[in-house]
């Protein structure tokens, strides 16, 4: 109880300094461990060791465009195409500057005419006729232009025209749980992609994209029989936090060109701490089930200090950003049976902390293939064991050879390839 108290006060500590101009969401980077559903504290029980894995994941068109950038950006310089050649006349003299500015690398784009009519003509016969003259590089070159100017040609969700997700991940980890009380430290580099190439999402002065984190830190949880058969537990994760992100523009100029600055040269990037909270049920429901109730992310928060590449040039110096990031709170219930040489694990979540995102990002919409995760374990010796699930549209099929884990995974949505390797000491 003592260590229950102990946990309270110091998240209690940790949450008093908010005092924000705006709270932006983000993406939970928790780990998925048992700080989880921490009330399985209670019953675990696990010496102290050390553990690292490495992990990625690319889909299709991501690959195809580290490949060949042009040749990938081809549906999108169609949809480019296609939407300039919607718009009416009075449009294409009105933005005529703007549109002149993404063909800007073709001294042949026709010059301004005052009359509406002969101006959209002319324009109309550069995109039915000279677009396809131009080879796939310059098309390349017309989307990346189009992405940087002002007309908002590609939607925020763009991930109906391409899409070119990548995420990298490096976790150093060592902890153990006793009596009830669990630890430990970690040490992770993730790189979290933007799900499509083009993605121009924001929030405010906040813009999604592409973002790299460095997080240092460790969870601290306690779990306790409050009956016979009900547990609680709770946990808390604070960490160090180091990311910067980047914006899809940058991403297409530095492939384009081959220059891998330009993904970082316009960057912020931001120094700060982040804390995270679970608290949850366990209900021992008999015939080696348990039912799990967490809630998730209540609160957690990020806040920040930040440089920007000018500042390095200009005179050094760190910003406060008066921004508290903050991931939605979420609701999970979930299952856990075991018989033999077999465990199976199910779970609902993500409902409660989609109906939030709904409600303040205008352009996200209700994800159901996101909400269920199931995995089934299978030990055929005391040394080797096979696990196969389904977690956030990823399929996944895994297995582990005494201390060492090895996992292959794909997409529902999108043809893709992860692997993953692990190993625990």
């Amino acid at each position: 109880m003592q260590r229950l108290k102990l946990l309270l006060l110091s998240s209690f500590l940790l949450i008093l300094p908010l005092s924000a101009a705006s709270f932006v969401p983000v993406k939970s980077m928790a780990a998925d461990d048992i700080f989880r559903s921490p009330a399985l504290l209670a019953h675990e029980e696990n010496d102290s060791g050390f553990g690292f894995s490495v992990g990625g994941y690319a889909d299709i068109d991501m690959l195809n465009f580290i490949a060949d950038p042009a040749l990938t950006l081809g549906s999108a310089a169609d949809y480019l195409r296609d939407e300039l050649l919607g718009k009416d006349d009075q449009y294409l003299l009105d933005n005529y500057e703007s549109i002149s500015s993404i063909f800007r690398f073709d001294p042949r784009f026709p010059e301004k005419h005052a009359d509406v009519s002969e101006n959209a003509y002319y324009i109309r016969d550069y995109l039915e006729r000279r677009f396809e003259e131009i080879g796939d590089g310059n098309r390349a070159r017309s989307v990346f232009n189009a992405l940087s100017s002002d007309l908002g040609i590609f939607p925020d969700d763009t991930s109906g025209i391409i899409n070119g997700d990548m995420d990298l991940t490096l976790d150093l980890h060592a902890g153990g749980i006793k009596d009830g009380f669990g630890w430990n430290g970690r040490m992770r580099i993730i790189y979290d992609g933007a799900s499509s190439l083009l993605d121009s999402f924001s929030y405010g002065d906040y813009a999604y994209g592409s973002t790299l984190y460095f997080t240092l830190g460790g969870s601290v949880g306690y779990g306790a029989y409050i009956t016979e058969n009900l547990a609680f537990g709770l946990s808390v994760t604070p960490e160090f936090v180091f990311r910067t992100t980047s914006a899809s523009t940058s991403l297409l100029s530095s492939r384009i060109n081959g220059n891998l600055i330009e993904f970082l040269a316009s960057n912020r990037f931001d120094f700060g701490v982040g804390l995270d909270m679970v608290f949850g049920f366990m209900l021992d429901a008999g015939d080696n089930a348990k039912i799990l109730l967490d809630f998730r992310s209540l609160p957690s928060i990020e806040m920040f200090w930040y440089f920007s590449a000018d500042d390095v040039m200009s005179g050094f110096k760190f910003h406060e950003d008066s921004t508290i990031y903050y991931a939605v709170p979420d609701a999970a219930l979930g299952l856990i049976w075991e018989r033999g040489d077999v465990r199976i694990e199910a779970e609902l979540s993500g409902i409660a902390s989609q109906i939030v995102l709904m409600s303040v990002l205008p352009f996200y919409s209700f994800d159901i293939l996101s909400v269920p995760h199931f995995s089934f374990r299978w030990a055929l010796s005391e040394s080797f064991a096979i696990e196969t699930g389904y977690d956030f549209r990823k399929v996944y099929l895994g297995c582990s050879f005494s201390s060492i884990q090895a996992e292959l995974s794909t997409r529902l949505d999108k043809p893709g390839f992860g692997i993953s390797f692990g190993c625990e000491f």
